[in-house]
Parts: structure tokens; sequence; C-alpha cells
């Protein structure tokens, strides 16, 4: 692929997404400037594993986005011929207990960035990874461009500020800006604070007998999982687009929190029996007594959409998104990184006893 930029900047390199963005950049001939929060030591696990954290077109530094002046600076001195905004509050969950926080490090960041760029780099192509949230509960599936937008969760709004600001800087002042809504995107790389590597790590320490079973909150939730590499290279494709413009990236398949859970004990070689209903509802081991999940109600969320599932056929057809993963596929790979995960600290640990 032969990209139009040679310079990018990507904000939350650290991150899942950040970290598969910049491999991938990397990888066409991209030189990238990755920024992290300038409070702590930035965690590179994910770029180690993917090969790059001293790669010698990775620069990183540090940035708060909700500093405007900081960004006005970072970007006076990287000039990025394409900016990927990553960062910020991830957890719709942790929205709830500080929404000004939420609102700061997805909205305000957004606009600081999107201005910062406006005044400095204004040829630039700015793609914000926005998010399904910004739908709250929709009526109607499955939901695409056009649908209503109507934020119900912290979260939810302070992407809808970033979504909206995306759409006003393209308007008022001609920028090429574009929103990826992001739809549930999944990897080996998730944080282990979201549900599905809760459950593909919680899934390698049960085959290892370090542990004996998983809590979770809503199984009825139905989500949009896709594999989060694909949606990187979606985002690389947007910015090099003459235009900006908002794109739904989705496999347009939903599937519930229990259908995950089922995949992932599946790719452990252990099958799952559900009995119950609600906050009573159990995941037994096939053939045996031995409770795999267990629900706690203080995991649900105060406000949870039952259904987003999304239709991507405009990032299909203009940006050539394919989906590569169905969740079966998913949710093996998953399960198999921290199973080799585990298995590699078995040996280590074993290799320091035996030194």
């Amino acid at each position: 692929m032969n990209l139009p930029y040679t310079r990018a900047l990507v904000t939350g390199v650290s991150g899942q997404d950040g970290a598969l963005l910049a491999a991938h950049l990397l990888n066409l001939g991209v030189e990238v400037v990755g920024t992290h929060r300038p409070a702590r030591e930035p965690d590179l696990w994910r770029l180690r594993e993917l090969g790059v954290a001293a790669h010698p077109r990775l620069r990183l530094l540090a940035l708060e986005p909700g500093d405007a002046a900081a960004c006005t600076a970072l970007i006076t001195a990287s000039a990025p011929q394409a900016l990927f905004h990553l960062a910020g509050q991830s957890r719709v969950a942790d929205s709830f207990r500080d929404p000004s926080a939420s609102l700061v490090a997805n909205g305000t960041s957004a606009v600081n960035l999107l201005e910062a760029l406006r005044t400095q780099a204004p040829h630039a192509h700015f793609v914000l990874a926005s998010s399904a949230e910004i739908f709250g509960a929709p009526l109607h599936a499955p939901q695409d461009e056009t649908t209503p937008l109507a934020a119900r969760s912290p979260y939810g709004l302070s992407k809808l500020v970033a979504h909206a600001a995306v759409g006003g800087w393209r308007a008022s002042y001609g920028l090429r800006a574009s929103s990826a809504i992001l739809f549930n995107h999944e990897s080996e790389l998730r944080d282990p604070a979201f549900v599905t590597r809760k459950l593909s790590r919680g899934v390698a320490r049960i085959a290892f007998g370090l542990e004996t079973a998983i809590t979770l909150g809503n199984l009825d939730a139905r989500r949009d999982f896709g594999y989060a590499p694909d949606y990187v290279a979606a985002m690389t494709a947007m910015a090099a687009r003459e235009a900006g413009d908002d794109y739904v990236l989705a496999t347009g398949v939903a599937a519930s929190i229990r259908d995950f859970a089922g995949a992932a004990f599946a790719a452990a070689g252990i099958a799952l029996d559900w009995f119950g209903e609600g906050v009573d509802e159990v995941g037994v081991e096939h053939g045996s007594d031995k409770v795999r999940v267990r629900v706690d109600p203080a995991l649900f969320r105060p406000v949870d959409a039952p259904l987003l599932v999304g239709d991507s056929t405009k990032a299909r057809r203009e940006l050539g998104f394919a989906p590569t993963l169905d969740l079966a596929s998913l949710a093996r790979r998953m399960v198999e990184a921290d199973l080799r995960r585990l298995r590699g600290r078995q040996d280590a640990d074993r290799g320091t006893l035996q030194g």
C-alpha cells in the first residue's frame, strides 16, 4: 500500500490500537512519533511483543492532550502529515466513576489537537478513534453513519464531543478530518480490564490450574466483535484519502458476552453448559460440576445498550475494509496468546530456580 504521507503522529501509542497502528505504519515505511502520558513511564510491552519498541523510525514523546499549548508545541515540532488520535479514557465503566475526567481526556483533547493541527499543519489528515457508544441505545440495527447520535454513558458523551468536533473542524475550517466509528475490536494486546481479555486471560489461568472461575457482568449484552489489526489498517487508509469523512468499522455480526465466553473456553478445550437466569446464571464445565463463569451484579453498568452492531458497507467500499476473523477465531487467537504467555512465565520461573 502506497501512502501519501511519510510522517505520522499517533497519540496513545502504548495502547492496543496505538501499538498496532504504529507497527502497521512502520511496516509501510512511515516515520512515527508516538505519544504517551507524561505522568508515568510508558509501558511498552505491546510494542515489544510486536517487535517495534526499538524501531529506528519510532520516536516516543510525552504529551498531555488536555494541555492545548503542549499539543500546539508538539505538532509544531513534529510536523505530521497524518495525526491519529487514539489516546484517551477508553473504559466505559471508568467513565461512570469520573465523568469530568472522561470529557477532558476524550473531548477536550480532540479539540486541542484539531485546533493545533489547523494552525500548525493544516494540510495533515486528522483521524479520530471514535466509538459505537456515541449511538447510545439505538432503536434500529445495524448502525451506520446515518444513525442518530444519542450517547447515554459519560464515555459515550465524551466520544460524541470528539466526534462532533471532527465534523465541526471539517465543515468550518476545511480540515481534512475523519472519524473512525469503532465497534468492539479485540486482539491479543487488549488490556486485561476489558471483558474479552479478562475472559482469554482467565481461561488460560483456569487451563493452567491457577484459577477456577471467572466473574462477569451482563451476559446478555450483544456487541459486534472484530479483530483490531483490521481496524487500524482501515484508519491508515482513511488518512490516505484526500477528504475527511466518517466511517463505521464493524463486522456486522452481533454476539453476546455469553457467546464470547463460550468461544474462549472452547479454545482451551472446555465446553460450557449454562444454567439459571439473570444474576443467578452460571457456566458449568460440561460433564462436571465445576462452575467456570459466575455473574456479579456489581459489574453491571448503570446503562448498557442491549445491542450494538455495525454496518460497514461504506468502509468496505471506500477503504477496502475487510474483517478477517469470526468470533471463534478471534477468541482462539486471544486465548492461545495468553496460554503462550503463561507457559513462557512458567518456563522462565523454572529456569530461575534451576539457575
